[in-house]
């Protein structure tokens, strides 16, 4: 299998789901896709970057189309997981900077009390739900601009953030 070039290894994987032909494959640009992932960040993100880059390959591969490279379609994968990476820590950055932004007036302990109030409302909430949530309310990207960026529905994204505030408010009165 592994002197098959990559159209016959895309459509052995389209046709039968393949897994031997998918790891062939992802073997051939791994080393590269790690090096050009490695030069952006540290290798421990990196390698959750390229895993990340793996599953949407696999599950999107009936997607690919012939009009490019397999290398190209693979590493625009990679390029939009690292920016989605990277976006996420923005937002965790700006959160930070929300939560830790008080009055001078208030003790640090004020500031920690506020972070483990977000901390214990934030687990009541879905996976989803907290990310949509701080993409809207920390961020402040609007719902049309959270489909974008997570592919779900404008419906789904409103229901999300409905959900994530009700959960924080049930939260905080406890």
């Amino acid at each position: 299998m592994k002197q098959l070039s990559d159209e016959q290894l895309v459509a052995i994987i389209q046709s039968s789901a393949d897994h031997t032909a998918f790891d062939v494959l992802f073997r051939r640009y791994h080393s590269k896709l790690k090096g050009f992932l490695k030069s952006r960040m540290q290798e421990s993100v990196a390698d959750d970057v390229i895993q990340e880059t793996y599953i949407k390959a696999f599950t999107k591969i009936s997607q690919f189309q012939l009009d490019a490279a397999f290398s190209t379609w693979l590493f625009s994968i990679a390029v939009n997981e690292y920016k989605q990476f990277t976006r996420k820590a923005g937002i965790f950055e700006k959160l930070k900077e929300s939560l830790f932004r008080q009055p001078k007036a208030y003790k640090e302990t004020a500031d920690i009390d506020v972070l483990i109030d977000f901390n214990k409302s934030a687990k009541a909430l879905s996976r989803v739900q907290y990310d949509v949530y701080v993409m809207s309310r920390v961020y402040g990207y609007s719902h049309r601009e959270i489909t974008g960026l997570t592919e779900l529905p404008l419906g789904t994204v409103k229901t999300h953030i409905l959900k994530a505030e009700k959960r924080i408010k049930v939260s905080d009165s406890e």
